[in-house]
């Protein structure tokens, strides 16, 4: 029967059922209405995938740069990397006899007639003595002329609250070399040098650092870090830099080799618009040449200092695992500042002596892939002065001198300590009652997560 609906007032109009839609064209419409949603869903999941192949592909290409050229050789991984690039050469131990080996050589006096020698670092056996004939061949840079020489033998003072070595098997030294023509040294630059004993072959040739003329040093701070005996991981490496950069260090030099190829790509990349400069130098003795622990570290504080001299007005040198925690300041120079004073009351300080508390990772309620600092720790040892110093390499040769007003300095613990980190022991982390938890610099934290070397790890990783 006709349905009726209201037309106007009052008035009934009817509506046939042909005209109330047929069943099977509102399948149709459904049925177009499913696909066109379909096809919809189906080209934005295709566009969102490009869109992230996209995106992946201009950060990659951000971070790693271009890829080489057709018919262009890669770029091959070396020993050593330096960037930015500078004079500095690269160094690694050469074998001078079964217990001589050397690692640097260093031009100084430059500028002081007839003062101009070559400063070796190396190490000798305490069993035996530097042999009597030992000689060197010195080359420069002008005409590739070869000259013979000598070589005297010093040692270095041990620092009062350094990493003391009279009770290693190795003892290191300095060899001052210089030409038997010493008119030679006035007119041309050495560049390698040879050492020589008796009438044995010559060693293997090793580059001499020439002294960079800057400016001024002031307010630039070099870490320098010592090579780690176990491999480490890219976020350890970048956690490292990236915090003691924050708080004031421009310039890092890593014995090695110890970056990951993600970290040295990093650091490649984004070095200069983070202001930060990187140096990864070979430190490999021969096999039947073994360097306890604080021969190494006093050999990398020798290199470094010298290394940095010129160039950066403080020198830190340090593990992998250390930190170093200010806590009135956020940076070194302002605590620097504050310890030595500013203007006429500043005085010359050459040593600033902090002490360290070792701290240690429950493994248990360690979550992985996270910065060490804002992990809980505890306390695994006392507090101590254990050698960490922050150097100055213009004035150290003043603390020699009874006559110079250079001082040395303890830095209080509450202004400034290196937390020193490893991983707990089994009876360290059951026993809670001995051990007390270390708040987390949250502040730091949340900087370090900011950075632009902490953020790119973060997309590569």
């Amino acid at each position: 029967m006709p349905r009726r609906v209201e037309k106007g007032r009052g008035q009934l109009h009817e509506i046939s059922a042909s005209h109330q839609g047929d069943p099977a064209m509102r399948k149709y419409q459904q049925l177009a209405l499913t696909i066109i949603a379909v096809v919809s869903l189906v080209a934005f999941l295709f566009y969102k995938h490009e869109y992230e192949r996209l995106r992946y592909t201009l950060e990659y290409l951000d971070t790693f740069g271009q890829p080489p050229a057709e018919g262009e050789a890669p770029r091959m991984p070396c020993g050593y990397n330096t960037h930015p690039v500078t004079t500095s050469p690269p160094a690694d131990w050469v074998q001078v006899t079964s217990d001589l080996e050397v690692y640097s050589a260093f031009l100084e006096g430059e500028g002081i007639v007839g003062g101009q020698q070559i400063r070796v670092i190396g190490a000798v056996r305490k069993s035996t003595e530097v042999p009597a004939d030992l000689t060197c061949l010195i080359w420069f840079e002008s005409n590739g002329e070869v000259a013979t020489g000598s070589c005297s033998v010093q040692f270095p003072l041990d620092r009062s609250h350094g990493h003391h070595t009279d009770k290693e098997d190795v003892e290191v030294l300095y060899l001052l070399c210089s030409p038997t023509e010493t008119r030679l040294m006035l007119t041309q630059t050495p560049y390698a040098l040879q050492l020589k004993v008796g009438t044995e072959q010559p060693s293997q040739p090793f580059l001499v650092h020439e002294a960079e003329g800057l400016k001024s040093t002031a307010n630039k701070t070099a870490v320098c870090v010592v090579p780690p005996e176990q491999p480490v991981t890219s976020l350890h490496l970048v956690e490292f830099i990236a915090y003691h950069h924050l708080i004031g260090a421009d310039r890092f030099t890593l014995y090695g080799p110890v970056l990951t190829p993600l970290a040295r790509r990093l650091l490649d990349r984004f070095g200069d618009e983070m202001g930060l400069g990187h140096q990864e130098l070979l430190f490999s003795t021969s096999r039947g040449f073994g360097l306890s622990r604080p021969v190494v570290r006093r050999i990398v504080e020798l290199d470094c200092l010298q290394r940095h001299r010129d160039r950066h007005e403080n020198v830190l040198v340090l593990e992998l695992d250390e930190f170093v925690v200010l806590s009135r300041r956020s940076s070194l120079q302002a605590t620097i500042t504050d310890l030595e004073g500013a203007g006429l009351l500043r005085r010359g300080v050459a040593e600033f002596h902090l002490s360290s508390q070792p701290v240690c990772l429950d493994q248990q309620h360690t979550r992985q892939g996270t910065l060490m600092l804002a992990q809980q720790v505890h306390t695994s040892g006392p507090m101590e002065e254990a050698g960490v110093a922050l150097l100055r390499p213009q004035l150290l040769g003043g603390l020699a001198s009874a006559e110079s007003s250079t001082k040395s300095q303890h830095v209080p613990p509450g202004v400034a300590v290196v937390h020193h980190y490893s991983t707990c022991s089994a009876a360290a982390a059951a026993n809670h009652e001995e051990t007390h938890h270390l708040p987390s610099n949250k502040q730091i934290v949340a900087r370090l997560k900011e950075s632009l070397l902490y953020r790119k790890w973060t997309i590569n990783s």
